[in-house]
């Protein structure tokens, strides 16, 4: 007769806690998956927060934390994760009611791209873990992984000419939103620029420097398209980071920089259209654009962006903008595009970049080769 009892108390409680576990296990439970560093450098470290806090009574002796990520992400401890397409993560946790557990998982970002996360899958159980409880949470966690750098000894002539035609030919004044830095006060100096918290610090008067900003700017004019198909992703990236470096050796210039392409951004589905600016902010800008550049998308036909940009902008700018034009292809289109632009005095350059095995033999007015390994 106890044994009879002690079985029907034991099925009492089963029934009851499933009840209560499928009716209130993930209530009051909240999952959130964060980058400690939202944007970053191609090759750079970062970290994954994992943060699950279980704010009821109701202990939950197994939640699965299920999310995937690109597979470019290289973690240091994959022993809960699955890579085919993706890299497929599944964390386990036991957690007690009013518990809140942090984990980081340390990893690399190998490649360049804007990455957001799909929604998270947990799955849990009851006391006896017999049967399986799960829902889907969303988690708009986005990183931008920026372009790598690289190394521009062939751009040094071209870059002294743009530099040369800036000074010549342009008044530059400080911008006051773009802070530079604090060196000692001279004479010259205007007293509203004085910092005087740096002043009192050191005992000698400081004063605030900022960037220059002028009416002329540099403007580069990206094309996604290559001249052979099958050259693949590689190469892609590489006109991408050429972009990228340019864009922050003419700003560490204090030259004003602004970026267009016939790419289309990943996570607007618009087409790259940046204005110029300056400053270590606006490399931010820069940056984040060529990261959301779609490598696998159609893009725009590059001579009417070429046409449209230099020709069309040519009454408003003049020769004010200094471009440089970055295009793997070769199309007779876009040549011609370009010739008519330096026929029309538009100052410019067209850098080609391309595998050290090809030649380049068409002619191109102001024409660089950039040797790819």
């Amino acid at each position: 007769m106890i044994l009879i009892i002690a079985f029907a108390c034991i099925f009492v409680l089963m029934v009851v806690q499933r009840i209560v576990y499928t009716k209130y296990w993930d209530d009051k439970l909240n999952v959130k998956i964060s980058y400690k560093y939202v944007d970053c450098m191609a090759g750079e470290d970062n970290e994954l927060v994992e943060v699950i806090s279980n704010n009821k009574w109701l202990p939950l002796p197994m939640v699965h934390v299920k999310f995937d990520m690109p597979k470019s992400f290289k973690f240091a401890n994959e022993n809960n994760a699955t890579i085919s397409d993706n890299y497929y993560r599944d964390d386990v946790f036991t957690i007690n009611g009013h518990q809140k557990i942090k984990r980081t998982l340390k990893f690399t970002c190998t490649s360049r791209g804007c990455y957001y996360m799909n929604d998270i899958n947990l799955v849990s159980s009851d006391l006896f873990l017999n049967f399986i409880l799960s829902s889907k949470r969303k988690n708009p966690a986005v990183i931008h992984v920026f372009p790598e750098k690289v190394p521009l000894d062939f751009f040094e002539v071209p870059f002294n000419t743009i530099t040369g035609n800036f000074s010549t030919n342009k008044t530059m004044i400080e911008d006051p939103f773009e802070f530079r830095g604090i060196r000692p006060y001279q004479q010259f100096d205007s007293m509203k620029h004085i910092n005087w918290k740096a002043s009192a610090k050191d005992g000698d008067l400081k004063v605030n420097t900022f960037f220059m900003t002028s009416s002329q700017d540099v403007k580069i004019v990206l094309n996604m398209d290559t001249h052979i198909f099958a050259a693949g992703d590689r190469l892609m990236e590489k006109v991408i980071s050429i972009a990228s470096s340019i864009c922050e050796k003419v700003i560490e210039a204090g030259i004003p920089v602004g970026l267009v392409s016939n790419a289309m951004d990943t996570y607007t589905g618009e087409r790259i259209v940046r204005s110029a600016g300056s400053g270590v902010r606006h490399m931010t800008v820069l940056d984040t654009a060529l990261a959301r550049i779609d490598t696998h998308a159609q893009n725009m036909d590059f001579a009417d962006v070429l046409s449209e940009e230099m020709l069309g902008n040519q009454d408003s700018v003049g020769n004010r903008t200094y471009y440089i034009v970055i295009s793997n292809s070769r199309k007779k289109e876009v040549i011609d595009a370009y010739k008519q632009t330096k026929n029309s005095g538009i100052l410019s350059y067209f850098i080609v970049p391309e595998y050290t095995q090809y030649e380049v033999t068409e002619y191109i007015p102001d024409m660089i080769k950039w040797n790819l390994d």
